[in-house]
């Protein structure tokens, strides 16, 4: 498998457009850990938006298990200005059930728009925050 960078970012690109290919790549090999960090990479900082954009989408999309082991990428990625990267990201998150990235969500999501549901949260989820 070609996880060169080059490779990787035509793929993303693709993958937003649509193209059965890209998206076929994506979705078998979603248990790929190097394939993983590859995209974090991407969602992190690259010259192409929809690159990084389509790389936090196939983000959420991995399985359980490997994102728990990149949890504190996650939790820094969830913070990215743009909505179309850190909502798929607070999603990865939320498969993880990741405290942190609960945590995040109701301060600084909910909160500044629905200040009384995110005071409600926080005592629902007070024996865990």
């Amino acid at each position: 498998m070609d996880l060169s960078k080059d490779r990787i970012r035509v793929l993303l690109i693709d993958s937003v457009h649509s193209k059965i290919d890209a998206k076929d790549f994506f979705e078998k090999n979603l248990n790929s850990g190097e394939l993983l960090n590859i995209l974090i990479e991407f969602a992190v900082d690259d010259y192409s938006g929809d690159a990084r954009m389509e790389a936090a989408y196939w983000i959420s999309r991995f399985e359980t298990i490997l994102l728990k082991n990149v949890e504190k990428d996650l939790l820094r990625i969830q913070e990215d200005e743009l909505d179309s990267i850190a909502c798929h990201i607070l999603v990865a998150l939320g498969k993880i059930k990741s405290k942190e990235g609960l945590k995040f969500l109701i301060e600084k999501r909910i909160e500044p728009e629905m200040y009384w549901e995110s005071r409600a949260l926080k005592y629902y989820f007070s024996d865990i925050l």
